[in-house]
């Protein structure tokens, strides 16, 4: 998050534009180590690619990815004996990270694969998400070595209308699988700060504090944000909520203002969440996916997507 806000603030969009009813403020920004559900960061990364004019947004986000981005993973993968200890330590870390994401290796006797699975069917990247993780993969891999390593991508994707050079040099689309291709000889490559005993250390620690931590969420926007996207039976109203929550309406509410968000602003970024991820999959047209999400019509459904992704759902197919 802290990469995309100083990006777009370099393109002289504000922070608070950008994070305007996400629930995250700039106290929280300045956290260490704190995290954001993809589907949010999917949402906001859109939304900044709107706001700056900029398609290739997400390339230029992903380029800008460094090892210590990942916190004391980063710093754990940093220290490792060489760039087959690194890549493991993150695919076996990383699960407990994002449970959404799967990161695997598989080794050839010429060319080995990093790919990049989603196991669960409700959390799918957008596009845009993907394409910044492929391309920060690979920054991340290069700057561990200290030098660029031959390789190439592969995406499921389809290829974008606009192509940015670094995706037209070395990414293939319409692949089977989303991973990076190089050679087997590389995983052998030495790191530059490798420290046998400063790995075990890092490593052991890192293990306990991303599995003790289990990605509490410290925000309260955050915490009905998880409700909210959670429930099967239809949109929770506040009182629900509230109830869940063991406080009183008017208490959530003043939590909420205090945090510069409020429950319908969470609950329509949900629902947009959410229809956003049934227009990917093209299966069904605007107007059921309005009546699905429970809109009295095909117009708020409208308005309250432009909001959020700041274009029609029509425009957001197009996009995609």
């Amino acid at each position: 998050m802290n990469l995309l806000t100083q990006l777009v603030t370099q393109r002289g969009v504000s922070p608070q534009l950008l994070l305007s009813g996400s629930g995250i403020t700039s106290e929280r920004l300045e956290k260490p180590y704190w995290y954001v559900d993809f589907a949010c960061f999917d949402a906001l990364l859109l939304r900044a690619t709107h706001l700056t004019g900029e398609l290739d947004l997400p390339v230029k986000l992903g380029l800008q990815m460094t090892v210590t981005c990942h916190g004391p993973l980063g710093f754990a993968m940093l220290v490792s004996p060489d760039l087959r200890a690194a890549i493991q330590l993150g695919c076996d870390l990383l699960q407990h990270q994002c449970r959404g994401l799967r990161f695997t290796l598989h080794e050839g006797p010429d060319k080995s694969t990093l790919r990049l699975e989603q196991p669960l069917a409700s959390h799918q990247l957008g596009e845009a998400v993907l394409t910044f993780l492929m391309v920060g993969l690979g920054r991340v891999a290069s700057s561990l070595v200290g030098r660029p390593c031959p390789a190439s991508a592969e995406m499921t994707v389809v290829k974008p209308a606009h192509v940015h050079g670094f995706l037209r040099q070395r990414f293939r689309f319409n692949a089977q699988y989303n991973q990076w291709v190089f050679s087997t000889e590389c995983l052998g490559w030495p790191l530059p700060n490798a420290d046998p005993i400063a790995a075990r250390l890092a490593g052991a620690q890192c293990k306990r504090f991303i599995i003790a931590r289990n990605l509490p969420v410290d925000s309260l926007s955050q915490t009905i944000r998880q409700l909210v996207l959670t429930t099967t039976e239809g949109q929770p109203g506040l009182e629900q909520v509230a109830k869940k929550l063991k406080v009183s309406a008017r208490t959530l509410q003043r939590q909420l203002a205090s945090e510069g968000s409020n429950f319908s602003d969470i609950c329509e970024q949900v629902r947009c969440e959410k229809a956003a991820q049934l227009l990917r999959t093209r299966r069904q047209t605007v107007s059921s996916i309005a009546e699905e999400l429970g809109y009295a019509s095909v117009a708020n459904f409208g308005r309250a997507f432009r909001r959020w992704y700041l274009c029609t759902p029509s425009a957001y197919i197009n996009l995609l």
